[in-house]
């Protein structure tokens, strides 16, 4: 078989007897032709092959269809499993592959879909020749395919990105520890000055750092300002124009939300036969498995199991589904999300209007459990200062922005072209933005909501925080190592908005309090604020203008997010802000140490334990 199944199919016309090709030996099967006519009209309407819609609206089961094709082309249908030639994934896309031993003298696995299926139709066999090819459901192709291809799907997702550039990769700057010792010293001889009891050694450490400090609250209050600016907005598109979307959503022991899950799912207003949805398990994840099975979703899904291998990280698990994508747009979830309804066409729509160099679109994360504790109502705030502010100003100012690790949207070529995500990145999102803008892409916010869970529990929120800040600590070893290339892909304006963004994000936790710590000695027991000379009157201009600027560019963002996001009730809340800050740092030097002991640990955040508030507009099923 050297070329892929495709043709032209035909399609039904208002009035006609005959339906489309590639369903219309149903009739000869007991299904009946009002069936028929429903899927040929949801066909036309959408845009796809009769066959896609009459599977993806549940008319005739996948199983049934498949078998009344193998009768009807006069071949065997397979319902077990079968063995097949690792080579398989390269034509799985084309529904075919080649059998590992023949079966009744066949020699190809089909499970073919639109195009294909008249194609075959075309084919003639003489009596009495036994069949080149047998039948069976694309879930079992595929799952026969992954078992085949099961270690070199092991190898692609872990090192797909590292494959593309090695030098961006988070496993490259970690593996060679120079970068690492140099920046733990520098750090540590940072500190040591700012603690220093000798006053130079003290001032001079105390200038870098409020420079570098004064670089990322530039940023911020500039974000703020620009964040006014409209969101961007694409016309609407028919469902005859929307593109196939995939969607993918990694799990991990996750049962207790999967039906959550399916649900949310099912409220999201887009054509089903061109959505595409993967559930990625882990192996030994059987709990989750079944509870998909259980609580699947009404759009055709597939539950992919990722290969046993390392690292066990949700990257790697978001790298085995993506060869498997039949969507040119792509949207990543996780497993606690509920999305607005109309999250999709918005997305695929804005696709439509932006240009290509756009490769991926953010949508704004929302807290759906604020009023549990003090946690997750100063956790609703950060995320609407994060998304709701700071990013989209920096989206207007187009600026890099570091992804949320959900509710992203992507044109697949551009993924594909920078080899996905690093799977030894614990922020993957992160990585990503930068990568992709660094290939010559762009990313943008939109005006699309999707709620989340926050973490209740103290010891929960800090190792979620901690994960985060080694992420983010893996993502600057690797993108700032070698500061010349950075600079020459980004410019200086956007290669000086990362380093900044790191600073704000990294050292901000690592150094703020002893900052602070230091400030306060200096203003009560020296004489920071009596300045004698041009060079005490610069560092007291600078050390008063970061602390005073520090507190606006951390309140201002929060009370921006609080108003546009209506948690002003929460307000009361921001008492505990001390105490949030406070875990921040804990978390930060916690993911320091993290770097050097099992820089590539994932640590699990568990969800499903919070009583949730998700906006009724959200919860009501949209008409599709």
């Amino acid at each position: 078989m050297s070329r892929p199944l495709v043709d032209s199919f035909s399609s039904v016309t208002p009035g006609s007897k005959a339906f489309p090709v590639e369903i219309d030996f149903l009739r000869r099967h007991g299904v009946s032709r009002a069936r028929l006519a429903r899927a040929s009209v949801l066909a036309r309407r959408q845009g796809v092959s009769a066959d896609r819609a009459l599977l993806a609206e549940g008319i005739v089961t996948e199983s049934c269809f498949y078998r009344a094709l193998a009768s009807q082309l006069g071949v065997p249908f397979l319902e077990d499993q079968a063995e097949v030639a690792p080579e398989g994934m390269m034509t799985i896309m084309d529904g075919y592959a080649r059998l590992h031993r023949p079966i009744d003298g066949a020699h190809w696995l089909f499970a073919p879909t639109g195009p294909a299926i008249l194609r075959l139709m075309s084919l003639s066999r003489v009596d009495g020749e036994l069949p080149f090819f047998v039948i069976t459901t694309p879930m079992l192709l595929t799952a026969a395919v992954r078992r085949a291809a099961s270690a070199q799907a092991a190898q692609q997702a872990a090192f797909s990105a590292e494959r593309i550039d090695g030098e961006l990769s988070a496993r490259a700057s970690l593996r060679a520890r120079r970068p690492l010792l140099v920046a733990t010293f520098l750090l540590m001889a940072l500190l040591a000055g700012l603690c220093a009891p000798l006053a130079p050694i003290a001032r001079g450490s105390g200038m870098l750092l409020g420079l570098a400090f004064l670089a990322s609250i530039a940023l911020r209050l500039l974000a703020c300002a620009a964040s006014f600016s409209p969101a961007p907005r694409g016309q609407n598109l028919d469902n005859a124009t929307l593109p196939v979307y995939t969607i993918v959503i990694a799990l991990y022991r996750e049962a207790n939300v999967v039906q959550q899950l399916a649900r949310a799912i099912d409220r999201l207003d887009y054509p089903r036969a061109k959505l595409d949805v993967k559930f990625v398990v882990e192996i030994d994840d059987e709990a989750t498995a079944q509870a998909l099975r259980a609580h699947s979703p009404k759009a055709p899904s597939e539950i992919v199991v990722a290969p046993r291998g390392a690292p066990r990280t949700k990257p790697r698990a978001l790298n085995v589904a993506m060869p498997l994508a039949r969507g040119s747009l792509v949207a990543v979830y996780d497993a606690e999300d509920v999305p607005e309804p109309a999250q999709l066409r918005r997305a695929a729509a804005l696709f439509a209007s932006l240009p290509k160099e756009v490769a991926c679109l953010q949508a704004s994360l929302a807290i759906d459990n604020a009023s549990q504790n003090w946690m997750t109502a100063l956790f609703a705030m950060d995320y609407a200062a994060l998304f709701d502010v700071y990013n989209r100003g920096l989206a207007a100012l187009d600026l890099p922005l570091f992804l949320g690790g959900t509710s992203n949207h992507f044109r697949i070529e551009a993924l594909r072209e920078i080899g996905f995500w690093d799977a030894f990145n614990v922020t993957e999102d992160a990585d990503l933005g930068l990568r992709l803008v660094r290939a010559g892409y762009a990313v943008r916010t939109f005006d699309s909501e999707t709620w989340e869970e926050a973490p209740g529990d103290f010891v929960a929120l800090a190792r979620q925080r901690t994960r985060w800040l080694k992420g983010w600590m893996q993502t600057a070893l690797a993108h700032c190592r070698h500061p010349a290339r950075l600079f020459g892909e980004l410019g200086w304006r956007r290669a000086a908005a990362v380093i900044a963004m790191f600073v704000g994000g990294v050292l901000g936790p690592l150094f703020g309090p002893f900052f602070a710590a230091r400030f306060l000695h200096d203003v009560i027991y020296d004489d920071l604020l009596r300045p004698q000379g041009g060079v005490e009157t610069a560092l007291a201009f600078l050390w008063c203008g970061v602390a005073a600027l520090g507190v606006v560019s951390l309140l201002w963002p929060l009370w921006m997010g609080v108003r546009r996001r209506k948690l002003v009730r929460h307000w009361r809340m921001l008492l505990f802000l001390p105490v949030w800050l406070a875990m921040l740092t804990f978390a930060a030097w916690r993911a320091f140490s993290e770097l050097w002991l099992r820089p590539f640990h994932w640590e699990k955040t568990e969800h499903g334990f919070a009583h949730r508030e998700t906006p009724e507009p959200i919860r009501q099923k949209a008409t599709v």
